[in-house]
């Protein structure tokens, strides 16, 4: 009997516990905020969702493309789409990612234009977005538009 009042209160317990480490949603008014902490930096954006195959394939990328500048030179946030904001953060664990993580709200999926995932927005030193489109970037293209943007 006592086993399973504990087995009982554990399963009560394990939403609060999975909410707890879910990403926080941001909207557009906020995302613009950091963007204007981050002056002098390019910025990255990545949208994507956890079932997004080339989603998750592009995760990697990012993480090594943010482990190969220091944060004084490269902002990369990466923006969830998902409905379900308690699968990110295993998604998060499970693919390395090495980045903050917000849950997109709609007033930015609205003002960059998403319609599908992968979509990357790229924002240059000066504030200004010179990039927002979907589809998978390769560390190559990573490479080059954040090598030009800092020049």
């Amino acid at each position: 009997m006592k086993r399973v009042l504990i087995a009982l209160l554990l399963l009560a317990l394990l939403p609060c516990a999975a909410f707890a480490d879910n990403p926080p949603e941001i909207n557009n008014a906020q995302l613009q905020e950091m963007i204007a902490k981050n002056s002098g930096k390019v910025i990255m954006i990545n949208f994507f969702a956890t079932w997004c195959p080339p989603c998750r394939a592009e995760i990697p990328e990012l993480a090594k493309l943010r482990a190969s500048l220091p944060e004084s030179r490269l902002l990369l946030i990466g923006l969830s789409v998902d409905q379900n904001p308690i699968v990110v953060e295993p998604f998060m664990k499970q693919t390395g990612i090495n980045y903050p993580v917000f849950m997109a709200g709609q007033s930015i999926t609205d003002a960059y234009g998403v319609s599908s995932v992968p979509h990357n927005a790229f924002i240059a030193p000066d504030g200004k977005l010179v990039i927002s489109e979907p589809g998978m970037a390769n560390e190559e293209v990573l490479k080059k538009v954040v090598s030009d943007l800092l020049k």
